[in-house]
């Protein structure tokens, strides 16, 4: 039963070794073939470049629905103080979730 347990807890250790291995092994970024990172000008090029390669168009009926609650919100707490002003979002925040 003990080298049951030890091989268990040998087996267990080596999993986490290899997970922590390739953590360290991989890396956050892109880099660039100089080896520095992205800018963010690189950054939103990509992803636009991206977007329109898979052809997204925003729907207008979405777009236009959140501009009119975005302007519905400032319009309400213009003259509330921040922490009012955050209760508000948070309220829209749940109610849209």
């Amino acid at each position: 039963m003990i080298l049951l347990e030890m091989i268990i807890l040998i087996n267990n250790k080596n999993k986490i070794i290899m997970k922590l291995k390739q953590l360290l092994e991989g890396y956050a970024w892109e880099r660039n073939s100089d080896g520095s990172l992205p800018t963010l000008a690189d950054s939103t090029a990509k992803h636009e470049a991206n977007l329109n390669e898979v052809g997204f168009e925003p729907d207008s009926a979405v777009v236009s629905a959140f501009n009119e609650v975005v302007k519905s919100y400032r319009t309400v707490t213009k003259g509330m103080d921040d922490d009012q002003a955050y209760k508000v979002s948070q309220q829209l925040a749940e109610f849209f979730t």
